[in-house]
């Protein structure tokens, strides 16, 4: 482009060179053209017309494949999924993808907290989770369910372990700090 447009005359193109001889940047230099002339018109059209038929052929390859994109029922899904947990998601959430994805945030959850080969504790703590979702969902907005849901998984995964370790089930921390002694200790730390 460079060339064409110093060939046509609308470019002067000066090599510079450095204090020890060797090529630096070239310097460039738009010529003004005298109002009364313009540039030669044969020099400006080119000779050669482009067509764009790769564009076409690019379009016409990304049609190839079409999607059905009918959803699929509960029916379709994993045999991976419990059928207790379908049976319990399936009244909610029809489709085959988000039953499968509701189970793959328990399988992740599980699998943070260490507990995946507990396959019967996992799939109690799974439907309980997903009625509390469900009745959250009865009265507020729910944006991400699948969300949602993952961190009631969680934290149901938590209390579950402090509840094996023989912390008391009841989170409050009114009465954590009443029954273990701890209140007494905090009164005396803080009121000295």
């Amino acid at each position: 482009m460079i060339a064409k447009a110093a060939e046509i005359g609308i470019l002067t193109v000066h090599v510079t060179e450095k204090k020890n001889g060797s090529q630096s940047s070239n310097l460039y230099v738009f010529n003004r053209f005298p109002n009364s002339e313009p540039p030669m018109r044969e020099k400006l059209n080119p000779l050669n017309k482009t067509s764009n038929l790769n564009k076409t052929n690019i379009n016409n390859n990304n049609k190839i494949r079409n999607v059905n994109d009918t959803c699929l029922d509960h029916t379709y899904t994993s045999d991976r999924v419990p059928e207790a947990f379908i049976g319990v998601v399936k009244y909610f959430f029809p489709e085959a993808k988000s039953i499968e994805e509701f189970w793959r945030m328990t399988s992740i959850a599980a699998y943070r907290h260490n507990r995946e080969t507990e396959k019967e504790q996992i799939l109690s703590i799974a439907i309980h989770s997903f009625k509390q979702l469900i009745g959250k969902m009865k009265y507020a907005r729910v944006i991400k369910p699948v969300a949602y849901y993952y961190g009631i998984i969680l934290r149901n995964l938590y209390f579950d372990e402090l509840a094996e370790l023989g912390f008391p089930a009841d989170t409050s921390t009114e009465k954590l700090l009443t029954n273990s002694g701890l209140g007494e200790l905090f009164r005396d730390v803080v009121f000295g």
